[in-house]
């Protein structure tokens, strides 16, 4: 014998509301593969524009004497 639970999209986001932190947590990094989300359906989500920040120490000015390492491409370079 199988028994389905069929919930609406109200009676979920009262689940959700119910969660305690450590549960939103998860269900946050479930719900990509949940929803079965296609790569540009996840940045359209901004969830690739929240990790960005995690780069943000390289946007340091001092950092850039370094660009001068990097060689120059040949677009980059004039005639």
């Amino acid at each position: 014998m199988s028994v389905q639970l069929k919930l609406n999209v109200d009676q979920v986001s009262i689940a959700i509301l119910l969660l305690d932190q450590d549960e939103k947590k998860e269900l946050k990094q479930r719900l990509p593969a949940l929803l079965e989300l296609e790569p540009d359906e996840l940045e359209d989500m901004g969830w690739l524009r929240l990790a960005e920040s995690a780069f943000s120490f390289w946007e340091d000015p001092e950092e850039d004497i370094y660009n001068d390492l990097i060689p120059a491409t040949e677009s980059e370079i004039e005639p």
